[in-house]
């Protein structure tokens, strides 16, 4: 909206900011945009169209295809980031491994009642 007066085609008169509405109003009244808006009531026939020109399903590619496009494109970005997953990998790693020993020695003291696990270390 703002850059619209360097469009100003007439540089004589002063620069007057127009409005979407005013802007299609206007559109639809010249011969352009009533041969277009004519254009666009009639519906249109399929029967007289090219079979193949026309998509039948909801995408162009069939799901299979679909699938492995988006695949190959995450496998990209994985190689790209590869540092960071790896980061993040260990990360999950070493916290699962916490958690492992954690209930190793919360079970170990349990069973011999031991209530300071550090005195085994």
């Amino acid at each position: 909206m703002k850059d619209q007066q360097q469009y100003w085609v007439e540089r004589e008169k002063p620069y007057r900011f127009v409005t979407p509405k005013e802007f299609a109003e206007v559109f639809e009244s010249f011969h352009v945009g009533r041969s277009l808006g004519n254009e666009l009531i009639t519906q249109f026939d399929k029967s007289k169209s090219h079979p193949a020109a026309l998509t039948t399903n909801k995408y162009g590619v069939g799901k299979r295809e679909l699938f492995k496009a988006c695949l190959s494109r995450e496998l990209l970005l994985m190689k790209r980031n590869s540092t960071l997953y790896k980061f993040k990998l260990s990360q999950v790693g070493f916290n699962n491994l916490n958690i492992i020993v954690s209930q190793f020695m919360y079970k170990l003291c349990t069973c011999y009642s031991i209530t300071n696990a550090f005195l085994l270390l």
